[in-house]
């Protein structure tokens, strides 16, 4: 069911849709997250390296002491002045930049082991953690020195950790992992196991001292699962939304052609004439689909037409030469039923009409069996290249001895310009063609007229056919004239007494002719003045190919080479 699938298709694009988008912003959010807490862990170890790194270098860190007087600076602008009077006057350039600077952190150092926020008393490593690592509450922190024996082998003393590590130690589990240690760098890892709960490390370390950072990345996960449990119950409502949603498109969207149906199937054979109305704020492609169906039932009742025209016009030429015989069968049979007998020159003349009404029956049977072989384009070729300038040339010598027995005088109007003109041709075809023409303008032409075979080239065609100085051709029949068994009031009775057994098949196997040699034929027509009929088929060019071998091609190839 159309309608249906529609559904069907419709929501799983939703679902796919939704799918994709929220799994993009998933790994999107979670990638945000940890790249934002990475960044904090290491600048985190960054800076509290950096600090602990200027406390002087003793054989015990712990035993190391920080003097000085306690001052409270409220800026950095403080501090480099304190520093500078402290500084003697005799060092420049670069070495008094740095004693400015130690004088600097050392008095930085010296506040801090003073007193913590609360006003208690802390350790410096402790107060360096608490001013330089964010969020003290969950942050883990170890700071290992790094000493050497007497031997030269590294060992790393425990410096500093945070309460909240327990017996767990971060380092053990980093160098699990098998990162590399020689070298002064900084690096984020992989989330590792403290106490149950995945933590995200950092770690900095130079020559003196190894600083790891971490942070459990519970928050962070649990905000995921948030994320995730939205997307659970977001899916399935989207999926029902869909579909109800796409129900209801479905049916708006189905409910034009749902109508169009219906008239559709209201029209038949009976009533051709009608036609499917277009519904109101009608898409560009139901206006579409409405003329094509309208189109199709306009040629169906054009065939339909012409078919109960063809049927009726068969059955009436079929049946005057049937009647005819069957008269002329029972008028012999009562004369031999009064005379006992039949005289041969009766029986002769009764043999004589029946033979040519069976011809006339054979001559209508063959003429629709053509057409019907035209009509399904089965009706058999046999090409051949001719120049159309000498053929139309002979037809004239046997058209001259048809048109002095009815008193008429043929002229030929061949153009010179055509002698060369070729053209591909079954030439049986072609001969009944011409003279089917030239035969009509022979019996509808009278005594003392004129008729014409003509030929001349136009656009690299061959343009040939018959003009006559006849009666002439209404304008209400002159597009009838192609017509099977149409025949015009005056067609029946033509000036020369022998039009009335036509049988109208003549101009409608010329065109089925010239229309399978893939050419055209069009009539000019006016009452009392004449008519021409011009067949137009394409040129065929004859050339060597330099060795003596005739090479043939349509102009029209020649042309779009």
């Amino acid at each position: 069911m159309l309608r249906l699938r529609l559904i069907l298709w419709y929501s799983l694009l939703v679902v796919l849709t939704i799918g994709a988008i929220g799994l993009f912003q998933y790994y999107k959010i979670r990638q945000s997250l940890f790249e934002a807490l990475d960044a904090s862990l290491i600048g985190d170890a960054r800076t509290t390296l950096t600090l602990i790194s200027t406390l002087p270098a003793t054989a015990n860190p712990r035993e190391m002491v920080l003097h000085g007087e306690v001052h409270a600076s409220s800026s950095l602008r403080d501090l480099i002045d304190r520093a500078i009077t402290e500084v003697p006057d005799t060092l420049k350039g670069p070495a008094l930049a740095d004693r400015v600077v130690s004088e600097i952190i050392d008095q930085v150092f010296t506040e801090l082991s003073f007193e913590d926020s609360a006003g208690k008393s802390v350790d410096p490593l402790d107060a360096i953690v608490e001013r330089t690592v964010s969020s003290r509450r969950n942050n883990l922190v170890e700071i290992y020195a790094v000493t050497s024996d007497s031997q030269g082998y590294r060992h790393d003393v425990g410096f500093f950790r945070t309460p909240n590590l327990g017996p767990d130690t971060m380092m053990r589990l980093v160098r699990v992992a098998r990162m590399r240690m020689e070298t002064d760098t900084t690096s984020s890892y992989h989330t590792i196991d403290i106490r149950n709960e995945h933590v995200r490390v950092a770690r900095a370390h130079n020559a003196r001292f190894d600083v790891y950072v971490g942070y459990p990345v519970t928050d962070i996960e649990q905000s995921l699962r948030s994320v995730r449990s939205s997307f659970y119950i977001g899916v399935p409502l989207a999926l029902a939304i869909s579909i109800f949603g796409g129900l209801w498109l479905a049916r708006k969207a189905l409910r034009p052609i749902e109508q169009i149906a219906d008239m559709a199937r209201e029209i038949s054979a009976k009533n051709l004439s009608r036609r499917i109305d277009l519904p109101g704020k009608t898409d560009r492609e139901l206006v579409t689909l409405t003329e094509t169906l309208n189109s199709m039932f306009g040629r169906l009742e054009s065939s339909f037409q012409q078919i109960t025209q063809f049927t009726s016009d068969a059955s009436h030429e079929l049946k005057t030469p049937l009647a005819i015989m069957k008269g002329e069968i029972e008028q012999t049979e009562r004369h031999m039923d009064a005379a006992h007998t039949l005289a041969p020159e009766e029986a002769r003349q009764v043999l004589t009409s029946v033979m040519e009404e069976v011809e006339r029956m054979q001559r209508i049977v063959e003429g629709l069996l053509m057409l019907s072989r035209a009509d399904d384009r089965r009706l058999p070729l046999h090409r051949e290249t001719i120049n159309l300038y000498h053929y139309l040339e002979s037809l004239c010598e046997d058209g001259e001895i048809l048109a002095e027995e009815r008193g008429l005088r043929l002229e030929s109007r061949l153009d010179q310009s055509a002698r060369d003109l070729c053209v591909s041709v079954d030439t049986t075809r072609l001969y009944q063609v011409v003279m089917n023409l030239l035969d009509n303008s022979l019996k509808y032409t009278p005594a003392g007229g004129k008729v014409f075979i003509f030929l001349y080239r136009s656009d690299h065609e061959a343009r040939f056919g018959v003009a006559d100085t006849g009666i002439g051709i209404s304008k209400e029949d002159l597009p009838k004239v192609f017509r099977r068994f149409y025949r015009t009031d005056d067609a029946r009775t033509g000036p020369h007494g022998d039009a009335e057994r036509s049988l109208g098949l003549g101009l409608a196997i010329v065109k089925s002719i010239v229309e399978a040699h893939g050419g055209t034929i069009g009539v000019e027509s006016e009452l009392g003045k004449g008519s021409r009929f011009t067949i137009t088929l394409p040129e065929i060019v004859v050339a060597t190919n330099g060795r003596g071998e005739h090479k043939e091609r349509k102009t029209s190839d020649i042309n779009s080479a």
